[in-house]
């Protein structure tokens, strides 16, 4: 026999795992043999190697037998090569690290934790332990959003974000228009009756909460929507693995989410492909001295509370986000928003700050009363906090 072939003991050995797993993955349907001898015995070969090794990976991550079969059938419906596999991998083994440093802080903030708080913090590891959503917790439901969307209402704008972003959308009786990480839909559900007549408008988001909120915001709406022959549609769609019909949308919004996408280059080649000729991509985000007045305020009362979102947000800012962007569009335009916060309502500022994802509530349920009494203290000797805000947008064209 050709020596590209492998036994089910020589491939058990060469992976380092019992000649039962892989005669337990061929029964599932997971591992095949790619030939049989004329006695029966099954063969394998490099391929089978690999497939292998991605079963093994995902295994690693936590998914079932079940769930795995799924994604390796879903992978290769979409025929991915090796190099798009291996970033998937990538990108789920980052999820993971994200979580398993979340448990660290956690135990970190339970050893460091008084005998009347341990079991408090102890409990909320358990939680961790068995919950399924992803770390950053924050976006896959409406109340932590809220939370963080509540301290914008303080804008020293007469002009709203959202506002601001539909006037510079300009929209066209007739077009197809989709929004990535929609949230709760506030872009549009008080801007109904601005919508062109004709309007076809496809709302995603990868949080099925979300976007179920989304829906029920904008129910008030559907008569006057369908009387202007006006379509929404509601899609779960997760922009890491972004598969978009090509040359089928005028105009595309990724509004402050870019920032959280770890397939960002990949997300934005889909987007290009999925524009018409003429079509227009607008994407938001925030820049490096946003919020640092309130960050500061963090890292002075409590350095233990962590704020990732300035890690998060750092790999698509206002001063790096062009680059990225001309790789895929010939022309960018970068427009700033000129926005401040002046906040005076103590409960505001220690909302957005309990918001954190990571271990800031796990805190707060501790330290709450000490925070909110620092912030009142401010205001008390301020009158308000002003909080820089660096906001703006990239108006892109193929």
């Amino acid at each position: 026999m050709d020596k590209q072939y492998y036994t089910a003991g020589e491939i058990a050995r060469i992976a380092g795992v019992s000649l039962r797993t892989i005669r337990h993955y061929d029964t599932k349907g997971l591992l095949p043999p790619v030939s049989h001898s004329d006695t029966g015995y099954r063969y394998y070969d490099k391929s089978s190697l690999a497939l292998l090794q991605r079963i093994m990976m995902l295994k690693y991550l936590g998914f079932s037998l079940e769930q795995i079969q799924h994604l390796i059938a879903a992978q290769e419906a979409h025929a991915l090569d090796q190099e798009a596999i291996l970033a998937q991998q990538k990108s789920l083994l980052l999820e993971k690290k994200k979580h398993l440093e979340l448990l660290v802080s956690t135990i970190e903030l339970a050893q460091h934790s008084a005998q009347e708080d341990k079991w408090q913090v102890l409990v909320r590891c358990l939680n961790l332990l068995t919950s399924d959503e992803k770390v950053l917790e924050q976006y896959q439901n409406p109340e932590n959003l809220n939370r963080r969307i509540n301290i914008h209402n303080y804008s020293t704008s007469s002009q709203g974000w959202m506002e601001w972003v539909y006037e510079r959308l300009a929209l066209q009786p007739g077009e197809t228009v989709l929004e990535l990480g929609c949230g709760t839909g506030l872009l549009w559900m008080e801007r109904t009756r601005l919508l062109p007549e004709g309007l076809h408008l496809i709302l995603t988001d990868r949080s099925e909460e979300m976007l179920e909120q989304t829906r029920q915001n904008l129910a008030p709406y559907e008569k006057e929507l369908a009387a202007r022959q006006i379509l929404v549609e509601y899609h779960v769609l997760d922009a890491n693995t972004l598969e978009l019909p090509p040359a089928s949308y005028d105009r595309i919004i990724a509004n402050h989410m870019l920032y959280h996408v770890e397939r960002r280059d990949a997300c934005l080649a889909a987007i290009a492909r999925a524009l018409t000729q003429d079509g227009t991509f607008y994407c938001s985000t925030v820049g490096d001295t946003h919020m640092e007045e309130l960050h500061q305020l963090v890292i002075d009362f409590d350095p233990r509370i962590e704020m990732p979102f300035q890690n998060l947000t750092g790999g698509f800012h206002l001063e790096n986000a062009e680059p990225q962007l001309l790789k895929h569009f010939s022309h960018v335009d970068r427009q700033d928003q000129d926005n401040d916060l002046i906040v005076d309502d103590p409960q505001a500022i220690y909302d957005y700050i309990y918001s954190f994802p990571g271990n800031a509530s796990l805190i707060l349920e501790q330290q709450g009363r000490k925070l909110m009494a620092v912030i009142q203290d401010k205001l008390s000797r301020e009158g308000a906090m002003f909080i820089h805000k660096s906001t703006g947008m990239f108006i892109c064209k193929k």
